[in-house]
């Protein structure tokens, strides 16, 4: 469907690369599809999101946001005014970008912006991303065109509205194909997510002692900028072989590399690394709002594609276990990824452009 109307669509939310990402996929879609086509995204304006949306050359605006759920009154009194300050902000570039529609990703930006839609009549849609959705969504769900949900468990809106898409991912992530005999190195990718986890790098710092056979591994390592000289130094005084970043901008030569992933569960890493067919050990977040990453990890691990590791168990022997588990049984990791590939969406973000673009036309 090339050369479809033009369309202005500005994408909001973010916060972390976990928000950007899908939305970063369906501006993908849109350019391909029709390089007429403009897109802006308003975000927090963060350095996660700077380095990252300039890395794809997406324009971007910063909108000021802020949390209101869960705050005691005083700040629930501060956030108002500073929301009121962003619809504000919000309504502008609106105005400016001529925008004919409005995709929300997720995050404390999408509040404010989605408000503005609603105030300049502007066609807006909600992609959301984990398996329980928030308390914004929820609300912003009934005055939406369309929902796209990431979990076919998920319910948000009236069901006519409602469409299971699955997460979007970007394009150049695809299924990793190569199988591993029993004598090859074994790759372990640890990742805390964009802005990393520290109790997961420090905890897989400590497991080294514990893992077998340390030359059969490849170790390759996304800190985050806190934990960066810290894990670094660990791996060289116990001289392992590692690529260790605080950032990684190549994540699809990664994950190609990849033989077992340790990381957080959020809805874009859970996306990903079921498109890339990679075999997980889930350390869930354990202060996502309602839980998220821990339901949506669940939902890997009931099918066999997942090991989940609570936080409040994980321990470096608990967490060297599970690995040299996975690198004495390779047939398991064969196993284990062919099950993260069944439940893959590689689509999602098609199927998004597509009813966007046929309610928009």
């Amino acid at each position: 469907m090339k050369n479809n109307k033009k369309l202005n669509i500005i994408i909001a939310g973010g916060g972390t690369g976990g928000h950007l990402y899908p939305g970063i996929a369906v501006a993908e879609i849109f350019i391909n599809e029709n390089p007429e086509n403009k897109i802006l995204f308003l975000n927090t304006g963060n350095n996660v999101e700077k380095r990252i949306l300039n890395f794809y050359k997406f324009n971007y605006k910063k909108i000021p946001s802020s949390g209101f759920f869960g705050k005691n009154l005083v700040e629930k009194i501060k956030s108002i005014k500073k929301i009121l300050l962003s619809v504000k902000k919000a309504i502008m570039e609106i105005k400016n970008f001529q925008t004919d529609a409005i995709l929300g990703v997720g995050g404390y930006v999408s509040v404010p912006v989605l408000i503005a839609a609603i105030i300049k009549r502007i066609p807006f849609f909600i992609q959301e991303q984990n398996s329980v959705p928030g308390i914004a969504n929820k609300i912003f769900s009934f005055f939406s065109v369309y929902n796209f949900v990431s979990f076919e468990t998920t319910k948000l809106g009236v069901q006519k509205k409602r469409f299971f898409t699955g997460n979007p991912v970007r394009s150049k992530i695809i299924p990793k194909i190569k199988e591993k005999s029993g004598n090859e190195k074994i790759s372990v990718f640890i990742t805390g997510g964009s802005q990393g986890a520290s109790a997961i790098n420090k905890t897989f710092c400590r497991a080294i002692d514990f893992i077998e056979h340390h030359d059969k591994l490849e170790i390759i390592h996304q800190t985050g900028k806190k934990d960066l000289d810290f894990v670094v130094d660990t791996y060289k005084k116990k001289s392992i072989k590692n690529d260790t970043r605080a950032f990684f901008d190549d994540i699809y030569e990664i994950y190609q590399k990849t033989d077992i992933i340790v990381a957080r569960s959020g809805a874009s890493t859970i996306s990903e690394i079921t498109c890339a067919g990679i075999p997980s050990i889930l350390i869930p977040f354990p202060f996502a709002t309602h839980n998220h990453q821990f339901h949506n990890a669940k939902n890997l691990m009931e099918k066999g594609a997942a090991i989940i590791i609570e936080e409040k168990n994980l321990s470096e022997k608990l967490l060297a276990q599970h690995i040299n588990d996975l690198i004495k049984k390779p047939e398991n990791l064969k196993k284990m990824g062919k099950r993260a590939l069944s439940l893959a969406k590689p689509d999602a973000a098609y199927e998004i452009y597509n009813k966007i673009q046929e309610r928009m036309t």
